[in-house]
């Protein structure tokens, strides 16, 4: 059996955010024609505002052969099963373990609790855990690796520790809340991540989960989404040919994010500029030039604010031989420590304040 997997859609009323409605009624049509009949929903199906639930009803009774298994998160954490008409939706309010009929594998089912965490949860069903294979469906923060914070919910939401992955063994984890897809192969645990980014600060394409329940195979599907954002910062360095450089650091960005041309009406892109430059109005006519079949999120075009002036000869040279000792350096980055980009900035900002 395979079954869909999806959260933090964080549907407000449609005429609000239709983009988000639209997404969401692509992802049920692109499900149905996989012939995928369950869809589990990880938390925040719903914004904290939403109160017209006759919106969900209308649009689930239009796809009234697929099974929509909700549990609620931080932001929906009041939604239950007496808001919702259709007979094709389940609210799971309280823990529950469901052995849907046909998968090797149960699940877990852990709406969200505040000033909970899930092993504290999970603890009330280590009897009956233990000697069945179950998947774990959650809503909250996976504290076993690094993510981005999420800036607009600081503190901890609902905690999964890698003590509990240890301890009550899911054979998997599949999380809502943290919006970007994200995935930790050492333990198996997965943010399918939100099916329409919510804003600028929600880049690239989106998706869902595909579980096949039989082996856990898991596998990524592209959402059809009405909106696709993306968001660049290009640092300039001083150098003889800015035009160049700049122009090449662009074709970079447009080749990785590879928009084909269905997609380009739903772009909605942001380009910030750091570093150096000997003409920042050049700068900023290149890259509107260059990214003028895009539409700019806001319209508020290139953001080169963060651009400083380098027309001085002698700290251009002094910039070049720093520069290519930095670019004879072997350089692997991770999370932890400043990037390339970063560590270039602050030796440019060291030169150029030495006056």
């Amino acid at each position: 059996m395979k079954i869909a997997i999806t959260g933090d859609a964080h549907l407000t009323m449609r005429k609000a955010h239709p983009e988000r409605w639209r997404t969401f009624e692509n992802m049920l049509r692109q499900i149905a024609q996989e012939d995928i009949n369950k869809l589990i929903i990880a938390g925040d199906l719903f914004h904290e505002d939403y109160r017209n639930y006759s919106e969900f009803d209308e649009l689930t009774s239009k796809y009234e052969d697929t099974e929509f298994h909700i549990i609620p998160g931080n932001h929906d954490s009041a939604i239950s099963q007496k808001y919702l008409t259709g007979d094709n939706v389940i609210v799971y309010r309280e823990p529950k373990i469901v052995p849907f009929e046909g998968p090797t594998f149960s699940f877990l089912f852990l709406p969200y609790k505040s000033g909970k965490t899930m092993g504290e949860e999970i603890a009330t069903f280590q009897d009956r855990l233990k000697d069945i294979k179950w998947i774990l469906i959650s809503h909250g923060d996976w504290s076993g690796s690094l993510h981005k914070p999420n800036p607009s919910e600081p503190g901890v939401y609902m905690p999964l520790s890698r003590r509990d992955i240890d301890d009550y063994e899911p054979a998997l984890t599949i999380l809502g809340h943290i919006h970007e897809p994200l995935d930790d192969e050492r333990y198996n645990v997965h943010y399918v991540g939100s099916p329409c980014g919510l804003d600028i600060t929600e880049t690239g394409r989106r998706r869902c989960l595909i579980l096949n329940t039989e082996n856990l195979d898991l596998k990524p599907m592209v959402v059809n989404s009405e909106i696709i954002y993306f968001s660049e910062t290009i640092t300039i360095y001083p150098m003889e040919d800015e035009r160049k450089y700049l122009e090449d650091q662009i074709k970079k960005i447009r080749d990785k994010w590879s928009i084909n041309s269905a997609e380009k009406s739903k772009v909605q892109i942001r380009i910030k500029v750091q570093g150096y430059s000997s003409n920042k109005r050049e700068l900023q006519k290149i890259i509107e030039q260059d990214f003028s079949d895009l539409y700019f999120y806001n319209n508020e075009g290139p953001d080169v604010s963060a651009v400083d002036d380098s027309d001085d000869y002698e700290l251009l040279k002094i910039s070049n031989k720093v520069l290519e000792k930095i670019n004879q350096k072997p350089w692997q980055e991770n999370e932890e420590e400043p990037d390339k980009n970063e560590i270039v900035l602050q030796a440019l900002q060291t030169i150029y304040n030495i006056r």
